[in-house]
Order: structure tokens, then sequence, then C-alpha cells
């Protein structure tokens, strides 16, 4: 399930945190008289003594957050608050009281504490209905869902409630378990089950593949209760899963609207978490782009509040569609409010570029962004990449320079720089670059991956492979040192069990990356197993279409299996692509 304000993970179990406080801590204050019921005045006088070290903490907790000397004057009083009513628990015990001790430590930080003292009065009073849903309360502070959900269980197992049971199912959807909170939500009558039991039901619907059933189940819901926000999310949201774009844009729709007209819900849908309204607003230009409606798409992204944090990223949603008209147009409105953000003109380089192919003109919006915005380094590498397509080499290196100058933590200016150097075969010069960066950030696995291919170009495989064991040591699933380890086993042909394992593992954590694909053909192929080698290599080619190397593959793979006709088009394609060795792959196109 997306990430977004509505999300019912954390978020969910804040929101059951609070409903049950409002379950059960008023219910144990109202139980609780305003002296202790006690014949000794010692148990009064320590009750009193307890609500003003509570009064006094109150007062000075507001400055603890900003003044130390504050937070240890609240912690004190918290302890002695505490030892009040340990005294008063002495003398004349009561659920209430244990309630009063675990709430001085109503806090993430000392959920535990609380927890602790939870377990004690229940100790005495198993059957309170205050202490346990507050143990709950707890476990939900630890983010516990397990715990909570077993503390609900024994309860409703002894006694039945109604409200707890309905929390219970809850939490059995946001642990991923939706049978059991259907067959907890279901022992609950219908006629008695609240618009909350009753939203609960159809999330856990959902959640067991049921989508039918449960956007059923959140139509009914909503006819009886229009204002049931959650329920207008989760329709939507399985709507999308549907792949009925336009039901779902309708749904949003309807929200916004009662977003509009209600300011409960307003409220509401603003503390979602973020900027609920706009989040909104982003998923219906996204649904209008499913739906191949840019236009309208670009209705709802101008209808927006304009906050550069939504205008960025609704433009990178026309941008990675291929709508640079649209992204352009949207992205303009952050030029009417000065100060222009650096974004603005990275993101018109990125249209000019990509949408008009028109490399001058996105030089010219890069110049603009200045060294002092937060995004002056990807506009560097941005300028670098372009300039190098232009063939001005020489700007290209001084930026690299610059670069490295301007940001000597990152490791990007001197990947780029060797990088170049590598592609003009001054391999000794890209080993410096990269030996002196290595010095500042020795674990760096990019660096250290360049580091092992310029050793394995300049011939020196073994010292290439102890790079990328380096690598692996440190990170077992970087996909291309695995692939790196693999096809050199293969290549080999030796350990190709192992080689095959290796390159398995990097399929399975790049797999539609061609070139380890083709590292697995190759070890099937060296294998003897010229089935698999088959199937992978036409994978491999249709992934990358101009590498020499796999065309040669491709050729020794289809020529062994009894292709002649696709080997030799292979061999030819590996020489139209440049083989580094056309003189091998002629010898082959001869001996076909």
């Amino acid at each position: 399930m997306p990430r977004t304000q509505f999300t019912r993970s954390r978020a969910a179990v804040a929101a059951l945190v609070l409903a049950l406080c409002a379950a059960c801590a008023p219910l144990g204050r109202q139980q609780l008289p305003q002296q202790p019921m006690t014949p000794g005045a010692g148990a009064t006088y320590d009750y009193l003594e307890y609500q003003a070290l509570l009064q006094l903490m109150a007062k000075t907790a507001g400055a603890s957050r900003m003044s130390p000397e504050a937070f240890a004057r609240t912690l004190e009083l918290q302890k002695a608050a505490a030892q009040a009513l340990d005294r008063v628990i002495a003398k004349e015990s009561a659920p209430s009281l244990y309630m009063d001790k675990a709430f001085l430590y109503w806090n993430p930080e000392q959920a535990s504490e609380a927890r602790a003292i939870l377990q004690a009065g229940l100790a005495k009073y198993p059957e309170d209905y205050n202490l346990n849903a507050s143990l709950a309360n707890a476990y939900l502070m630890e983010n516990n869902l397990s715990e909570a959900a077993r503390v609900l269980s024994g309860y409703l197992s002894r006694q039945e409630n109604t409200a707890l049971r309905e929390r219970l199912g809850q939490l059995y959807v946001d642990s991923e378990q939706p049978a059991k909170a259907l067959e907890t939500l279901k022992k609950i009558p219908a006629k008695e089950r609240s618009p909350e039991a009753q939203f609960q039901m159809a999330r856990a619907e959902a959640r067991m593949g049921r989508r039918p059933q449960a956007m059923q189940e959140l139509k009914k819901l909503l006819k009886e209760n229009p204002d049931h926000l959650e329920a207008w999310v989760e329709l939507a949201f399985q709507q999308e899963l549907d792949k009925d774009y336009a039901a779902a844009v309708a749904t949003y729709a309807q929200i916004l609207v009662l977003g509009e007209t209600r300011d409960d819900i307003r409220q509401r849908i603003e503390n979602g978490g973020g900027e609920g309204r706009e989040d909104i607003r982003l998923r219906v230009v996204g649904l209008w782009l499913k739906l191949n409606n840019p236009d309208k798409a670009l209705d709802a992204a101008l209808s927006s509040s304009g906050s550069k944090s939504f205008i960025l990223a609704a433009s990178l949603l026309f941008l990675n569609e291929n709508y640079t008209a649209q992204a352009s147009t949207l992205l303009d409105v952050l030029a009417t409010n000065p100060p222009v953000p650096g974004e603005y003109f990275f993101y018109k380089a990125v249209i000019a570029q990509d949408g008009e192919n028109n490399s001058q003109k996105a030089l010219q919006f890069l110049d603009l962004v200045p060294e002092s915005d937060p995004h002056y380094s990807q506009a560097l590498q941005f300028r670098i990449q372009l300039l190098y397509s232009l063939g001005r080499e020489h700007e290209a290196l001084a930026l690299m320079e610059q670069g490295k100058r301007l940001y000597p933590g990152q490791a990007r200016f001197p990947l780029l720089q060797a990088g170049y150097l590598i592609e003009k075969k001054r391999l000794g010069e890209a080993r410096k670059v990269l030996d002196e960066a290595l010095r500042d950030r020795p674990d760096d696995e990019d660096l250290l991956y360049q580091y092992g291919a310029v050793l394995d170009r300049e011939g020196d495989r073994k010292a290439a492979i102890e790079i990328m064991k380096k690598i692996v040591a440190k990170n077992p699933d970087h996909a291309d040192a695995l692939n790196y380890i693999g096809y050199s086993l293969a290549e080999e042909g030796r350990d190709l069990e192992r080689a095959l394992t290796l390159i398995k593992k990097a399929d399975k954590l790049k797999p539609e990356n061609g070139y380890i694909v083709d590292s697995l053909a190759w070890a099937y192929f060296r294998l003897g197993k010229l089935d698999e080698a088959w199937k992978h290599i036409q994978r491999a080619v249709t992934l990358s279409k101009d590498d020499p190397t796999m065309w040669e593959h491709y050729g020794d793979i289809a020529k062994q299996s009894g292709r002649a006709a696709q080997a030799k088009k292979a061999y030819q394609n590996a020489l139209k692509f440049k083989h580094e060795d056309p003189d091998r792959i002629k010898k082959k196109l001869g001996s076909k």
C-alpha cells in the first residue's frame, strides 16, 4: 500500500493510541473520587501531595524542552509524585491509582515504565477494563501491535466489550492479519456494528484479496455515513488497485469537496500528514495521466495552492510520462513568485534537453542555478554531461575539477572524471584520480567498483576480483560486484556452479540489467546447458541491443546450438557495434 498521509500503519497505531486513551483514561478519572477511599488521613494527605506535584509537573514540563534545568526538575517532580502514589497504594489500593501512576510516565520514551505499572495493577485487578485497555495502549506506544492484541484478546475472552473488540479488529488489520480481524469483528451483532467496525471489516476484506467485496462494503458504509473520510480514502485506493482510474478520480474529487464544505473534515485531511489536500491533488494528477489526459491533469495541478513542493512533484509526474510542455507550463508558476528556486532552472534544463533536444538552452538554464543553491551540485553534474555530449571536453573537465573542489565529500565528481579518463583509455590517470578519492573515502562502494573496473581494463583481473570481494563483504547485495566475480569465474571456466549462484543473485537484485543477464547466459553456456543459455542470451540482447561482447556471446551460443544463421547475424552485429577484437569475430564468421 502506498505510504501517504492516509496509510494506516504507524499513523493508524498513533490514532489507536489516542482512541484507547479516550476509551480508558476518562473512565479512570471518573471513577476516582476526589480523595482516596480510606479511613486514614495519611492516604488523603499523600494523594493531595500527588495532585500538587502533578500541577507543578505541568508547569515545568512546558519549559523542559528548552531548558535542561526544567527537564531535570520535571523528572524530580515525576519521581516524587510516583512515590506519593506508592504511599497511597500501600494504604488503600485501587485500580484508578495504578492508572494515575502509569499516566505520569505516559510518553513514548517512558512507555516501558508505564507498562510495568499497569502490569502491577493487573496482577491485583486482572478484570479491570481501564487497566487492560491502558496496557494495550502502552504496548502501542512501543509499536508492539502483537502484544497489544494479546492483551485485548485475553480480556475479550473473559468479558465482552464492543469498543475493545473494534480496536482489536483494527489491530489485526494493521498487523496484516485480516482473517483474524474479520473473525473478531463478525462477533459484533450486525445491528450493533459502528461505522468504524464496518470500515475495519472492509479493510480486512481488501487485504484478503477480496477487492469487490471490500468496495461494496465501503460504498454501503458511505451511503449511510457520507462524512466518513477514511472510508472515502480507502475506496479511492481500492479503485486505483482495480485500475478503475476514472472512479478513483471521482472519489478523490468527493474527498476534496468534503474538505471544502466541512471544517472538521478539512482539519482531518490536513492533519493526516504533510499537505493532505495537495497529496490528494497529486494523486488526481497522476490518475489523469494514467487515463492519457494530460490537459485534465494540468488543470488539476494548476488548481492547487501552488506550493513549491507540489509544483515540483507534479512536474516530475509530467516529465516521467514525457509531457514536457505541460511540465514546463506548471513549472512557470514558480517563476511568478520570486525568489525563483534552483529546482526551477534544473527542471527547465531537463525539459530543454529531453523534451526539445536543445542542449544549449539546457546549459543556459543550468547557468542560472547559483552556487549557493542546495541543488548546485546536481546542476554541475548535468552541465558536465551536456558539455561532454557537445564535444566541449575541456570545459567539462574544468567543471569536474570544480566539483571535486567544492564538494570534497562527494564521490560523484571523481567518478565522472575517472569515467572520462577510462573512456579515453588513460587508465593510469583514472587510477590516480580514484586513488586520491579513496584516501578520503576508503569504503565507498562506487569508488571501489570503478577502481576494480580500471584494474580489470589494465589486465589485472586477480586484483580486480579482490576489490569486488571487498565490496561484497561489505554489501552482500551489491549486484554489479556479484556479477563481476561470477562472470570472471565463468570466463575463466572455473568454479562454474558458484559463478552461476553469484550471477543468479545479481539477476534477482537487478532483473532488467542486460549485462547481468548476459553473464547468466554465459555461465550456463560454460556449464554446457545450452537451452538455458539460449533463453537468457535472447533476453540479454533485448535489454542491451548495442553491446558487441554480448552479440559475440549470442553468436557463440547460437553456433553451438546449431543455429548457424542466427550466429552469423550476431557476429555481424558484434562488428557493427565496434568489437574491440574484430579479427577474432571475423575469424568466427569465416569458420561458420
